[in-house]
């Protein structure tokens, strides 16, 4: 058996510390991603019995190789304090004790932990495993202190020991779902998600936009309504996938709009977030282009105008409206960056295309924020671009991604190939799209960005591949 402890402070009193592991999406927001990613969290949160699953990442791989961790909850040895160990998973033990106690200025949070990885006689192995776990801990302690920045900044209920909002959330399940409805959670704000299967939690409620399907009370306790679902855009444009991506957005979107309009207007929500796309400018753009800029041509232009216009559907009820046109996501647990990387990692990356196009990225904890963001101030209104400060070409992100990973980026990757893979719509209005997009708004309204370079980013989503 292999002991590892690690201790940290917060900011924050030992009690309100306790309380933010003890609501849900703490897991979710707590959690690197390159080192694990959250299947499911345990509900309710950290309470005797209840098990948490998780895919954990193999060491070295850069989150890109994961395997499934399942735990489970019993009480700890002080008032503050839970244990969660091993109920399956590639360990033969693991036994960790949380611990917060406080101190000047804040709480210590002790982690002591109990493991073994392979049986006795392989001690290199456990010792690699220690210092996988000194750098996932570092980097816990790095994500929880800059989401208690963005609380603080927030004046969230949780630390100003106030009545939170009611937020609703559609596609709460998806990426960028999970991590809104995370942070919406842990601020102290009261969440539930729309869910097309059975409610499996008393946080979920069901609806069907398929079939028309959804309760107007569910809409009358929400104070924000926030749409994250449609059907992925990352597939061959053909006929059906183009239907599918359609009705996904504006039949669902349209159901809302309609369902809170027809609300007594002391029952309407306050305010209507809903997804959108820097699609919405088109597949090439020349210059820079701010949230005033016209809508461009495309398949993908065509479904964001009529998608945002659905959405401000809202706005005759006195609904405030925000759409999140949202850049590439960067992030080990899905989408380019979760693509791309393994070809690195195998001294087979390079640039898309030509590689002068412009990138419109984002981070996954800064769209998620801007989500926050949105619903927050009131002063956020209309079309919202989510997509970093820092503009690069794609020659640029893969030089910068093959800089982290110590690889050669010298095999780009040919036009003809994402046709292929995409159709010749989808690899020009995706893979080989020139959107040179900039945050105008959300830098006007006072956001932060949590990382506003590559760099930030990478060191974020891939670690130092511990």
């Amino acid at each position: 058996m292999t002991i590892f402890e690690s201790t940290s402070e917060v900011p924050l009193g030992a009690e309100t510390t306790f309380d933010w592991h003890a609501r849900p999406g703490a897991l979710t927001r707590l959690s690197p991603h390159w080192a694990q990613e959250i299947v499911e969290e345990s509900y309710p949160p950290i309470a005797p019995g209840s098990v948490a699953q998780v895919k954990t990442s193999v060491p070295g791989t850069y989150g890109l190789v994961r395997r499934p961790f399942s735990s489970v909850h019993s009480e700890g040895p002080s008032r503050f304090s839970f244990v969660d160990e091993l109920k399956k998973g590639p360990l033969s033990q693991w036994k960790h004790t949380h611990e917060f106690t406080s101190v000047a200025g804040g709480t210590k949070i002790d982690d002591h932990i109990e493991f073994s990885m392979a049986p006795q006689g392989f001690d290199v192995i456990d010792r690699g495993l220690t210092h996988y776990l000194e750098a996932t801990f570092d980097a816990r302690r790095k994500r929880m202190l800059m989401d208690i920045d963005f609380l603080e900044s927030t004046n969230a209920p949780l630390l100003a020991r106030k009545k939170g909002k009611h937020i609703l959330i559609a596609g709460g399940s998806g990426m960028i779902g999970r991590q809104v409805a995370a942070l919406f959670s842990t601020a102290g704000h009261f969440v539930r998600l729309l869910v097309r299967e059975t409610p499996k939690f008393p946080y979920e409620v069901h609806w069907n936009p398929n079939l028309g399907i959804l309760n107007p009370r569910d809409l009358a306790w929400a104070d924000a309504v926030v749409h994250l679902g449609g059907r992925s855009i990352a597939t061959r444009f053909t006929k059906h996938a183009k239907d599918e991506i359609w009705s996904s957005r504006i039949d669902s979107t349209r159901l809302l709009v309609e369902t809170m309009r027809g609300l007594p207007e002391a029952k309407r929500p306050s305010v209507f977030v809903c997804a959108s796309a820097v699609g919405y400018y088109g597949a090439k753009a020349d210059e820079p282009v701010d949230e005033s800029g016209p809508a461009g041509e495309g398949f993908l232009a065509e479904v964001c105008q009529k998608w945002e216009e659905t959405a401000a559907g809202v706005e005759d009820a006195g609904i405030r409206r925000v759409s999140i046109r949202t850049g590439v996501v960067l992030t080990s647990l899905g989408g380019l960056l979760k693509l791309q990387a393994p070809l690195f990692l195998a001294g087979a990356g390079g640039r898309l295309g030509s590689g002068e196009q412009a990138l419109a990225w984002i981070s996954l904890d800064d769209v998620a924020r801007s989500y926050v963001h949105a619903v927050l101030y009131d002063y956020v209104r209309g079309p919202v671009n989510a997509v970093a400060p820092e503009l690069v070409t794609q020659a640029e992100f893969a030089e910068a991604l093959a800089g982290h990973l110590r690889r050669p980026a010298w095999i780009p990757t040919p036009g003809f190939i994402t046709e292929i893979m995409l159709g010749r719509d989808g690899a020009k209005e995706l893979a080989l799209a020139d959107q040179r997009v900039v945050p105008e708004k959300l830098q006007e309204t006072g956001y932060q960005f949590a990382h506003p370079t590559l760099r930030d980013c990478f060191d974020e989503e891939l670690g130092g591949g511990a």
